[in-house]
């Protein structure tokens, strides 16, 4: 390069590296369908336990009720979320801002220990994925058998095959679509509408835009997704360090390759060159080449290089779960929280976690804002009585329409012109009145702190407490 700057820096690896194709990395850049071969092992059994503790909740608890009203639903024209006996408004709108902080740090936590984890085990895109993967391994069979149905020619086979593949798919894009749906118009409503064509705009858009996203992305582009689009893949690799564990192949241990000869005395390294590690990734990567971009930690090339091992005698861990840091020092971490960065990003989740469960339990059924009147401070009255002005807004965030009464303490002798009022509040009603709080003269102090108790008639519990200030003259 003529550019001082920006001169090209070339290292000889190939005495590192000998008898080794570490120098010929390829990345598929969709110019070949991969077609990955399903096994069954304890990081497959992983991938489906944990897809069903995610995703069978999704499917399952737009089915669910609580007193007689659908358990989880986002009412968007009534502005409030339900979330089982819980009603989040408006106002309650930082409980979702925390979990979404909680998400976003739970994230890099994961990252931190264990690379990109959540790609492998939790990321939507890997999960559909793996539907549409063990459905096309289903209807067309094995790698081999699809790769031959794709090359071959239109028949009546490939055609009811293709066919049966692909309604499958759309089955399974159109049921996400209408869960999701029924997750804000109500679930009995979604199916119904759906079948009887009823969906408004807003719904068909919705519904095609799900069904497109699912089928396009993990029907067809796969891999390609987690590799070029989802910034993730991207970010992962500086929330990675010298302690993160990671899909890793043992160089030291399986190097230099070579076939397998039963019998024979073995002088090579233990990877005896049977690419299972490759056929079984959904990605195509070959682990052996080094961590790269296209792998996302799902496991299934350990369970394949474990079997292997299991068939010649050799013992498991060829491929697994290690840290830069282990691979060098031949160490194995004891535990999890190996540095400083995980054990906060930890630390983080747990609290964000406690506050927004906190924050469940303790949000009240009333919001009250009090906002004094600046102009004037305040007024005194020809009697000698001194008054001040608030301007109150609550909100009545119970289901049912309540019965309000507000009382002032905290004045010797206030008097309001709330006193006797009652105020019928409709559920999710804004509620707007001017409060004049009159004291007698001499007493209050120039600043006197005082308290307004908003409250149902009917339920004692039902009440909220605000505290603020009474300004009176300087004596």
């Amino acid at each position: 390069m003529t550019n001082e700057s920006s001169k090209t820096v070339t290292v000889d690896l190939s005495e590192l590296y000998a008898d080794t194709d570490y120098l010929n990395l390829e990345v598929n850049k969709g110019q070949e369908t991969i077609h990955a071969k399903r096994m069954a092992g304890r990081f497959r059994t992983y991938q489906w336990v944990i897809t069903s503790m995610l995703y069978g909740p999704y499917f399952l608890l737009c089915y669910l009720t609580w007193d007689g009203r659908q358990a989880f639903l986002m009412d968007i024209p009534g502005q409030k979320f339900y979330f089982g006996g819980f009603v989040l408004w408006p106002q309650d709108f930082w409980i979702v801002a925390l979990l979404l902080l909680f998400s976003f740090v739970l994230l890099f936590a994961m990252t931190s220990m264990a690379g990109r984890i959540f790609c492998g085990f939790v990321c939507p895109q890997t999960t559909f994925v793996n539907f549409m993967a063990a459905i096309e391994n289903l209807v067309e069979g094995k790698p081999a058998k699809r790769i031959a149905l794709d090359a071959g020619p239109w028949n009546l086979n490939k055609v009811v095959k293709k066919s049966v593949k692909h309604f499958l798919w759309l089955s399974i894009c159109t049921v996400t679509a209408i869960t999701f749906i029924g997750y804000f118009i109500g679930i009995e409503k979604s199916w119904h509408d759906f079948f009887t064509l009823q969906y408004g705009g807003t719904q068909w858009f919705t519904y095609i835009s799900i069904v497109l996203l699912f089928y396009i992305n993990c029907g067809f582009v796969r891999e390609q997704v987690c590799m070029w689009v989802c910034p993730y893949c991207r970010i992962q690799g500086v929330l990675s360090d010298f302690y993160t564990k990671v899909v890793t192949y043992d160089f030291k241990r399986g190097e230099p390759r070579g076939k397998f000869k039963k019998g024979a005395e073995r002088t090579e390294g233990d990877c005896i060159e049977c690419n299972m590690c490759v056929a079984v990734c959904p990605t195509g990567v070959d682990i052996r080449t080094g961590y790269q971009i296209g792998c996302t930690n799902c496991g299934v090339c350990i369970d394949a290089c474990d079997s292997v091992m299991d068939k010649i005698g050799k013992a498991r861990g060829l491929i697994r779960f290690a840290s830069e840091k282990e691979m060098e020092t031949g160490e194995k971490d004891k535990h999890i929280f190996v540095n400083a960065r995980s054990s906060v990003y930890a630390g983080i989740t747990v609290i964000v976690l406690g506050i927004m469960i906190a924050g469940l339990y303790m949000k009240s059924d009333i919001d009250l804002n009090v906002r004094h009147v600046r102009a004037p401070l305040f007024t005194q009255m020809s009697d000698g009585s001194i008054q001040n002005t608030y301007k109150l807004n609550f909100i009545n965030k119970t289901e049912n329409a309540v019965d309000y009464e507000l009382i002032v303490s905290g004045i010797e002798g206030a008097t309001t012109n709330a006193d006797g009022k009652i105020f019928h509040v409709r559920s999710g009603e804004v509620k707007r009145f001017t409060l004049n709080v009159r004291a007698p003269e001499g007493s209050t102090t120039e600043r006197q702190d005082f308290e307004l108790v908003l409250k149902s008639k009917s339920d004692d519990s039902v009440k909220i407490e605000y505290q603020t200030m009474f300004i009176a003259p300087k004596n």
